[in-house]
């Protein structure tokens, strides 16, 4: 009977425990990139700060759908990298602002303290970045309004001018530990298909000719297209010095350590209704029906 009765309980009050499926996530560690300035496709060499927040919604035993919000820092100098990219000395660096909605699967349902599983994650995102370095000044100067690569010229029409908002792909695995009946921690590895190669303002094999960039865009443009001339000894312009390489994407990533609190009365097993302990507490069977 006491279990009957609980079972008509959560049947009546179900719409109340459903608005209690949320959950507040905070992350925080590091993000990095791969692209024409980075030796290798994953690595910590040179990876900056990343932080997260966002909300969870429970869906059921085994789904979740994540809302997050993602600020970071990828940067990389090709002084820091192989010797012979050295060279070429390019560098860049931008802040990366995201926002993403993803569909998580978890192993099993984390109901109490102690309880763990994996789970793996993939949505859809937009991102938001603008690389940019310094001239031999010192000055700041954000490089995609100066077409590095000749972007938007005619003498290079296949080279276009690319968008500093874009759409992409997040998809990652993780685990999660609660560490109370309301509160998890977790890590996550979280990557980025991305539909650019400018992430680094490199893609092009070849350098733009540094007369029309001069001509067209600016004493500046040319500058920063080709910095080889830096070095001492200073490298000779050719605009068969290969620059980048367009055959692949870039990508980013990210490293976080996240904290997830359960809102409002729920636990963390709330979304079935009430929790294994509840269940065990009152003697009732692992399931009702």
């Amino acid at each position: 009977m006491k279990c009957f009765l609980l079972s008509i309980s959560v049947f009546l009050f179900a719409p109340v425990l459903k608005a209690q499926r949320l959950y507040l996530n905070i992350g925080a560690g590091i993000m990095n990139y791969g692209g024409d300035l980075q030796d290798k496709e994953f690595t910590l060499n040179q990876a900056q700060t990343a932080f997260s927040l966002g909300l969870g919604y429970k869906l059921s035993e085994h789904f979740l759908l994540n809302f997050s919000y993602v600020n970071g820092i990828v940067t990389a100098n090709d002084q820091k990298s192989n010797a012979g990219n050295a060279r070429r000395n390019l560098n860049f660096t931008t802040n990366i602002n995201e926002g993403s909605l993803t569909m998580e699967a978890q192993w099993r349902e984390i109901s109490e303290a102690g309880d763990f599983t994996p789970y793996i994650f993939a949505g859809v995102a937009v991102y938001h970045f603008n690389p940019y370095t310094f001239d031999t000044a010192g000055v700041k100067t954000y490089l995609q309004p100066l077409g590095t690569e000749g972007q938007g010229l005619p003498q290079y029409p296949d080279r276009k001018i690319y968008k500093l908002t874009q759409l992409a792909i997040p998809f990652g695995i993780g685990i999660r530990y609660a560490i109370g009946d309301r509160v998890t921690i977790g890590a996550e590895i979280d990557f980025r298909k991305l539909f650019t190669d400018y992430l680094d303002d490199a893609s092009s094999r070849s350098y733009a000719d540094t007369a029309i960039l001069r001509a067209a865009r600016g004493s500046l443009a040319a500058e920063l297209s080709f910095r080889g001339d830096e070095l001492k000894p200073p490298l000779t312009f050719s605009e068969r010095i290969r620059r980048g390489n367009p055959d692949r994407n870039d990508d980013y990533y990210t490293c976080l350590i996240k904290l997830s609190f359960a809102l409002g009365n729920a636990s963390l097993g709330s979304g079935n209704g009430y929790s294994k302990k509840m269940r065990k507490q009152n003697g009732c069977p692992t399931k009702v029906f």
